[in-house]
Order: structure tokens, then sequence, then C-alpha cells
């Protein structure tokens, strides 16, 4: 019997979870609520710290014995990691920075914003549309650079780079099969990186 299910129902889990249950609640849940998926909404960075929350406590063996035994009086909170952190670890990777730029996440943690009491959603949307647009710009001009060999008639270099890039990407792990599957599905074509 456990003496609190709040981190199994933010993930909508049983207290029967398995962990495979859990990773994949997890990667579900933090998906929908994540900043970048819900720019609009200011709790969004608060939800997804939720979420990263319980999938800490409820992932980590001991952490979660002591969370179902005693509830939250029983975990330490002083072993959660930074929710974006979590998030970037186990579906994101510094090595995909230059296709997708930063997360809105880490965006808003460089912003300062939750420093002071007088937060301001208005402003807070306003800044990350900012962010937002520079960042797609500065992505835009990086693709731009690496499709300039190709459009220059150097067709063979540019195939020779991209199979390099893909196989230094392919080192991300799980990442990497994601957004190979995200763009074959986004863009309605067969899976030609693998």
């Amino acid at each position: 019997m456990v003496k609190e299910t709040e981190y199994y129902d933010v993930l909508g889990l049983s207290p029967t979870a398995t962990d495979a249950e859990i990773k994949k609640a997890y990667y579900v849940k933090a998906r929908q609520v994540h900043p970048d998926k819900n720019p609009n909404d200011p709790l969004a960075a608060q939800n997804f710290q939720i979420v990263g929350e319980a999938y800490q406590v409820l992932s980590d063996p001991s952490q979660r014995q002591s969370y179902d035994a005693h509830g939250k009086s029983g975990i330490s909170t002083e072993a959660i990691i930074d929710p974006a952190a979590i998030f970037a670890m186990l579906f994101g990777s510094e090595l995909f920075e230059k296709y997708i730029g930063q997360l809105a996440m880490a965006s808003m943690a460089s912003l300062d914003i939750f420093t002071g009491e007088d937060f301001d959603a208005k402003k807070l949307q306003e800044k990350m549309r900012i962010v937002q647009k520079e960042r797609e710009e500065k992505l835009a001009g990086i693709l731009k650079d690496q499709l300039n060999l190709y459009v220059q008639g150097h067709k063979e270099e540019f195939i020779h780079n991209a199979e390099a890039e893909v196989s230094r990407l392919s080192s991300a792990g799980n990442i990497s099969v994601f957004f190979i599957f995200q763009s074959s599905n986004y863009f309605k074509f067969p899976r030609l990186l693998y």
C-alpha cells in the first residue's frame, strides 16, 4: 500500500507501474507539457518541473520505495536534478543544438525570469517570442551554410559531409533514432538515414 499517489497521478500511472512504463509515461507526458510545445502557457515550465520531479523519484528504486512508504516527506529533494537536464539527457543532446537550437526551457533559465516577485507572463511570452525568432534566424543561417556545398555543385563533398554528420549524431543514443523517426514522419519519406 502506498501512502501517496501524486507522482503516479502526474505521470498517469498506477503504483504497480514497471520501470519501462514509468520511462515511457515520462517521455509522453514531458513532451506534452514541455515549454517548447506550450509557448503561450506561463505555467508550462512549472508543469514540466513537476513531471520531471515525479520521474526522478519514481525511476530511482530507493527514492520510489521511500515515496511509496512515506509520501513526499520521505524523499530527498536534494537529489532532484533540473528537469530540463534530465529531459536533455534522456531525449536531447547538445550534438543536435546547431539543428534545433536551445530548448525553450534552457532559454528561459538563461533569462532569469524566475528571480524576483514581479513575474509577468506577458513579458515572458514577449521575451520568449524574441528568443525564438533569433533562434530560428540563427538555425536558418547554419542550414544555409551547410547546404552551400550542394548549391555550388559539390554534390559528392556534400554527401560525404552529410554522412559524417549522421555518423556523429548517431552517437547521441536514443535521441538520434527519435530525430530520424520524427523527420521521416514529418517529411513523409522513407527512412533514408539508417
